[in-house]
């Protein structure tokens, strides 16, 4: 799924619901190095983790490039949505 202010909206809401338990979900801004899959930063909120995702990226100098966010379900192994920059 492409990734935009929309989907970053609806998110926020989502986390920021009362009936939502902080640590249910965790975001994690990928990246490739290398052609190699890495993490370049988990969050709670998809905000926060883009713009570290972010700014790992320019402190990289191009080395790494940020390519999508994983929404994944605490204590499972796979993503449950990606969003694709």
């Amino acid at each position: 799924m492409k990734y935009n202010e929309k989907i970053k909206e609806r998110e926020l809401e989502f986390v920021n619901s009362k009936d939502y338990k902080l640590g249910t979900y965790l975001y994690m801004g990928m990246g490739k190095c290398n052609n190699r899959t890495i993490c370049m930063s988990v969050a709670y909120k998809i905000d926060y983790c883009e713009r570290k995702a972010k700014e790992f990226e320019k402190d990289a100098n191009e080395i790494v490039k940020f390519t999508h966010i994983n929404k994944v379900k605490t204590g499972e192994l796979v993503a449950q949505e990606k969003y694709y920059l």
